[in-house]
Parts: structure tokens; sequence; C-alpha cells
């Protein structure tokens, strides 16, 4: 063998050892900064969802959704968790880079469920009030993605809306309310301090609306669907969007929502180069003159 057909394999060999080695270069790229916060009230155990032919409950659909999400978004994007119940959404884990830290955000994720709740109220609007505080105070200023079926607990008057505070304006954060559950009322699942069913709530455990008159009873609140005109009045005050969460793939297009990119460079795996012009030296090495 010649020095001219040694050439291209000694510097084949090389590209492939510089690719071993290669760093990963911080690169502009197109980016998403979220807290996704989970309605863990007492409503979203209802199982108005299937997987299969296995009934779901609404925040077990809505996990699997966010799981399903979280692995198509790029390398550079931050992903948080949030959690609502009372009048309050607290921040569970803070925005951090979902490709370093991706098996950590699955296992936080798993362990968000009932046994987190700290009250069994369920004031809706507040907690998305609460939500774009925090916002405002992370330092990335993510955009918020607020999960919930709508169920206030106690039940708003009719045509009242959740008084907006003060330090909360339209347009201060950005985001998506994406309304879980389905259109038909449901028994309400009972469960104690460690998220074990005891039943079901009934009619003189819960707050019902009655008429001005105060003779009647005029609502069922122990029983779940999903108030969908409520999430989108709460969205249209705080200037989020509202999307209904049908399929597991519902979360994934609010998340890659094209209006909420942020350019922002991220660790950028090249070794794909050195690869390449590896293996087309091989080939003009090794394929007959009349292919090459």
């Amino acid at each position: 063998m010649n020095a001219r057909e040694l050439a291209p394999l000694v510097l084949a060999l090389v590209l492939l050892m510089a690719a071993l080695f290669m760093p990963k270069w911080q690169l502009p790229h197109d980016t998403f900064d979220y807290i996704v916060v989970f309605d863990i009230t007492q409503s979203m155990d209802v199982e108005d969802y299937e997987r299969g032919a296995t009934p779901t409950s609404r925040l077990m659909f809505a996990r699997d959704a966010v799981r399903r999400a979280l692995r198509d978004l790029p390398c550079g994007s931050k992903v948080g968790w949030g959690a609502f119940a009372e009048y309050r959404s607290l921040v569970l884990l803070e925005p951090v880079e979902v490709c370093e830290n991706y098996n950590d955000l699955l296992t936080a994720l798993d362990g968000i469920d009932g046994r987190m709740r700290w009250a069994n109220a369920s004031e809706v609007g507040k907690g998305v009030y609460w939500a774009v505080r925090m916002a405002q105070l992370a330092a990335s200023k993510p955009d918020i993605l607020f999960i919930s079926d709508g169920h206030e607990a106690p039940p708003l008057e009719p045509n009242a809306p959740v008084s907006m505070p003060d330090d909360v304006q339209p347009g201060q954060a950005r985001g998506w309310i994406i309304g879980a559950g389905g259109d038909i009322p449901l028994s309400i699942p009972r469960t104690d301090e460690n998220d074990r069913r005891i039943g079901v709530w009934g009619a003189n455990d819960v707050i019902q609306l009655v008429s001005e008159d105060g003779t009647r009873v005029v609502s069922k609140e122990q029983l779940s669907s999903l108030r969908e005109p409520h999430l989108r009045a709460l969205a249209g005050r705080v200037g989020f969007d509202y999307m209904r969460l049908t399929t597991e793939g519902s979360i994934r297009e609010a998340m890659f929502d094209q209006r909420l990119v942020r350019r922002d460079k991220a660790p950028t795996d090249l070794t794909w180069l050195p690869v390449s012009a590896a293996l087309l030296l091989l080939l003009s090495r090794f394929l007959p003159r009349r292919a090459r």
C-alpha cells in the first residue's frame, strides 16, 4: 500500500479519534422554559380517561401526557414542576435543563400525587394567580402550563369572577391552562393523607350552592366534570391560552407553541461531522473506481 492509498485511512482514523473526545459546543437553539403546575386536588382522581381499556384518573393521564412531551423537548430547554391545592400553587422543582436532568425530572414527576396535598379546598382561580406569581419570582421568568379540571371547592356563586390581586396583571406571564376531565359529572373519590381511597364524597360532605332564599340545593358539588367555561375565563383574565386535554399528545402541542420559543445557547453534539467525514474517506478508499 503506497502513501496515496494509506493517507485516507490515516485521516479517517484521526477524525474518528477526534469524534471520541470532541466536546459539545454551545450554539444558539430554539428552546423552551416551563413550570408545569398539576392540580392535585381530589377531583383530579376522577377516572374519566382511558389507557387502552383501563380507566385512568385525570392526574395520571396528565402526568403521562407531560412525560411524552418531555422526551421531545430540545436540549437546552428547561422544565420544572409545581402543584396546586387549596388556593396556592407551589414550586416543587425549579426549571432545570431537560437533557442533563431527564431521569431526575421523570422521577420527580412520578412522585406528584395526592400525598402532596396539604388541604382539601380547591380554589382554582387563586391557584392560577399564584402560578403567575411563581413565574415572576423565578430567575428565568418561565412560562406556565397549568393543568386542572377547574372544579372549585367551595363553589363559586354563578357569574362571580375570582378577584384578581393587584400584583397580577394580564399578560404578566405567558402560558396555557390545560383543561382535564370529561363532560359527564362523576363521583369524586375520597382519599386519606396517604392517597388511599376510602370511598367517595357524598352530597352532605361538601359545600353546595343553594337558592337565593336558602330553601333548596341547586348544585351537585359531590360530582365533578371539566369546568371548561370557567377555565377559559381564567385563561383570558391572565392572558394565557386554553386547551383541552383530549389525548396524550395535547400537552406536546401546547409545549411546542412557537410563540413561547426562546433563543438560547445549548450544548450541541457535533460528532456527526468528523464521523461523516471519516466515512466518506473510507468509502473513497475502498469503493471500486467505477463506483467512486
